[in-house]
């Protein structure tokens, strides 16, 4: 299960946007372990939102450069759910 402990649902007097709670998340993981890994329909259910909102989410952070995804594979070969962290 995907922890949201630390990442805000509100930014100031409203309500936070998908793509600030998907940051915020990534910025807090990449803080204690280098990098964010999540189950995007995980992700999807604790934020309260549609898989397809967190799929724009990490687009647009990916296109405006805070973010970067990491492919995984398993000892076998298979991709696993990419890793994603700051771009520094």
């Amino acid at each position: 299960m995907v922890s949201l402990d630390g990442v805000a649902a509100r930014k100031g007097n409203r309500h936070a946007f998908v793509w600030e709670r998907v940051y915020d998340l990534v910025a807090r993981d990449s803080e204690h372990g280098g990098s964010s890994l999540f189950i995007k329909q995980e992700l999807a259910k604790a934020l309260g939102c549609s898989v397809r909102s967190v799929d724009r989410a990490i687009l647009r952070l990916r296109r405006e450069g805070f973010i970067e995804s990491v492919p995984r594979y398993a000892e076998s070969g298979a991709q696993m759910a990419n890793a994603y962290r700051l771009v520094r």
